[in-house]
């Protein structure tokens, strides 16, 4: 390939370049190396802008919610007074509105005045996910209430206050913290209580 030294204020002196180089810079006043080098610092600057941008969200969050965090519920998502629970995924937790008295164990005659409840999806016996089944009677309660919450796994059934009424689990499901707002409801993903069978008068008057 024929080279030449040239003089022309971009070029170093005596630096030799092709001679197609040349005649490119006096075509169009761009050539092919400094297209390259421009292409070079573009990515430095959009991998630079990336990484400040990451670490600028690390140190700022933004709108996060999920588990650990707090959980907006609306108003038009709160389930009815006596109605299935809510499974509200992005929380693990599962939301319900008890009645008057309701969710109580046999034993447990102390009245509660019903209200939001939202209790940890898991199982206190080995975290398996706990299911709702609505057409569910257990032998062991007294009651023959119909509607349960029964884990899969091993079978452990709770009211729907999550008061245990029959194991292998030795307690009841952990609950988790409610605050009413005016838009709905908040729950403190992060705050949670170890369950008790008093868990029906830990429910939350709504509306406030």
């Amino acid at each position: 390939m024929t080279s030449i030294q040239v003089n022309d204020g971009r070029t170093a002196v005596g630096e030799v370049i092709p001679i197609v180089e040349v005649r490119e810079r006096a075509a169009t006043g761009v050539t092919r190396r400094g297209v390259l080098k421009f292409g070079v610092f573009a990515a430095l600057f959009a991998t630079m802008g990336g990484i400040g941008a990451t670490l600028i969200n690390t140190l700022y969050p933004r709108g996060l919610s999920g588990f650990g965090l707090p959980v907006a519920v609306p108003a038009s998502r709160i389930p009815a007074p006596g109605g299935p629970p809510l499974p509200v995924i992005e929380g693990h937790f599962l939301l319900v509105n008890l009645l008057p008295d309701e969710g109580r164990v046999a034993s447990n005659t102390e009245p509660s005045a019903g209200g939001l409840l939202a209790l940890w999806q898991k199982c206190p016996h080995l975290g398996c996910t706990v299911p709702w089944k609505a057409d569910f009677v257990s032998p062991n309660d007294p009651l023959k209430r119909k509607g349960m919450f029964n884990c899969n796994c091993h079978g452990s059934t709770y009211t729907r206050a999550g008061a245990l009424v029959r194991g292998p689990a030795i307690r009841a499901m952990d609950t988790v913290e409610i605050e009413v707002t005016k838009e709905g409801i908040v729950v403190q993903t992060g705050k949670i209580r170890r369950g008790t069978n008093d868990n029906p008068r830990l429910a939350v008057r709504y509306p406030a």
